[in-house]
């Protein structure tokens, strides 16, 4: 017989039972319904079990699952099930770290009841262990190791992390807090122990994994450290970098910098990150994403500062129109192919700027594109109508004829040229290719040829301004 699903949990604490509150000693030891502890393991256990008192565990789910956000969200589904039928009680060391309570608490049927009794959690035990120049619980942020593998945190706010049951569970967070820690940054672990009063260890972070014993009492405590006292860095500390450079105090030169001003710097940037791709050098093309981000985040920064834009605007703006312009992925469009996903693409832009016709949309391309760019720009919009889908033989045909009617005649006016060039875009466009970034790399070919060959000419003795064509080209080769 099903009844309204009503699940209690009850505090364990830190392991000692003397530590236990009397609400969740009476909690523990009487009332109906099923006693289910998390983990078997946990010394409460063994004190009930002396007193004869029955209760489940759920120490198999450790073997079935090797994700814990997994194991987590299905620990809940089967207490709301077994809620529907009796009252539970669910016992775990601290409901405020406890990634199934959590899930508890998402996944809480309507009608259903969950309540959560107070107790004495791990972190007040830990705390007062720690060297007194150490204790920053003020600002603590506060997780269990297996819930604090699927979570983000701020390096700038002291960590406490619980429930390091094992050496490869140690290791994996060792492993992430390596992301912004040094492997020799000083960390303080707590040894499994069930007193009161416990020992704090200091050693480096990448001893972590190998310490003489692990269980759900074992915990470490991490610093918080700013970015100045960090080789690794977030978000949020470029933001704070950013800042701190516009500040009063700051930089002069970046306090008066505009969007006008920083305009070159962003082209700049955008092409130095380009050439590192050309160069296939990782490295490189990471630390030219760098310089370009700084630019984002130094445009926010100004924007804010005139009450413009924040950067939170800049960060919604584009999550909206990713999901705006991916419904294949985010909503239940079906589109295949890469060239569905274009030929959308333009259809979703032309429905946001109101332009209901390949004519208007050309508006929607910017002037101050350089040229080559806005060509292609251009093109890419008339592709919208299937008659200028044109093969690329086909305007390859076309220059040909250009060139010989060029050949032909006395003079290279502006208007032939101009036609050559814009055809030899469109060659680039059909086939897939960038003008823009094809011309910059011919242009550092010819610039790499010429050097080698003028190195050679000097090393004969030769003057390069006195050549003939002919004899320079002997020099010059492909």
């Amino acid at each position: 017989m099903t009844h309204a699903a009503s699940i209690l949990v009850i505090p364990l604490g830190p392991g000692d039972p003397d530590l236990l509150t009397l609400k969740a000693a009476e909690a523990l030891q009487g009332g109906a319904g099923a006693l289910i502890f998390r983990t078997g393991k946990h010394p409460v256990a063994s004190w009930l079990q002396a007193r004869g008192i029955i209760f489940e565990s759920l120490d198999a789910y450790y073997e079935r699952f090797d994700d814990f956000d997994q194991m987590h969200a299905s620990m809940a589904r089967e207490l709301w099930d077994r809620a529907k039928q009796v009252h539970v009680r669910f016992a775990v060391m601290d409901p405020e770290t406890d990634g199934a309570v959590r899930e508890l608490k998402k996944k809480c049927p309507p009608g259903s009841k969950l309540e959560v009794l107070p107790g004495v959690s791990l972190r007040e035990t830990l705390l007062s262990s720690l060297p007194t120049e150490t204790d920053n619980s003020d600002s603590l942020q506060y997780y269990s190791a297996s819930s604090f593998l699927s979570l983000s945190w701020h390096p700038d706010i002291p960590l406490l992390i619980t429930e390091l049951d094992s050496p490869l569970l140690a290791g994996d967070v060792a492993l992430k807090l390596s992301e912004l820690y040094s492997d020799s940054q000083e960390v303080f672990f707590f040894p499994p122990d069930r007193k009161s009063r416990r020992k704090a260890l200091s050693i480096p972070l990448f001893q972590l994994a190998s310490q003489k014993a692990y269980d759900h009492t074992a915990a470490v405590w991490v610093p918080g450290l700013d970015f100045l006292h960090r080789d690794r860095f977030t978000m949020e500390d470029l933001s704070k970098i950013v800042s701190r450079l516009r500040a009063p105090d700051g930089c002069p030169w970046d306090r008066i910098q505009t969007h006008n001003s920083l305009r070159p710097y962003m082209v700049e940037e955008a092409w130095e990150a380009v050439n590192a791709i050309d160069a296939e050098d990782s490295d490189h093309l990471a630390d030219e994403l760098g310089d370009v981000l700084f630019q984002v985040f130094i445009h926010a920064s100004i924007g804010e500062s005139f009450d413009e834009f924040t950067l939170t605007d800049v960060v919604s703006l584009i999550c909206q129109k990713m999901i705006r312009r991916h419904p294949h992925v985010f909503g239940t469009v079906r589109q295949d192919s890469a060239q569905s996903v274009s030929d959308g693409w333009e259809k979703l832009k032309r429905e946001e700027t109101g332009s209901k016709t390949a004519g208007e949309s050309l508006e929607d391309v910017s002037q101050s594109l350089p040229s080559l760019k806005y060509s292609i720009k251009v093109y890419k919009k008339l592709a919208q109508l299937p008659a200028l889908r044109r093969a690329p033989k086909e305007i390859a045909e076309e220059i040909r004829a250009l060139s010989e009617d060029l050949i032909r005649g006395e003079s290279f006016s502006p208007e032939a040229m101009s036609c050559l060039l814009l055809k030899c875009t469109e060659l680039c466009y059909r086939e897939d290719q960038d003008a823009e970034i094809l011309l910059h790399q011919g242009v550092e070919k010819l610039k790499h040829r010429y050097r080698k060959a003028e190195e050679q000419i000097l090393h004969e003795g030769r003057n390069p301004e006195a050549l003939t064509i002919q004899e320079l080209m002997s020099y010059i080769k492909e």
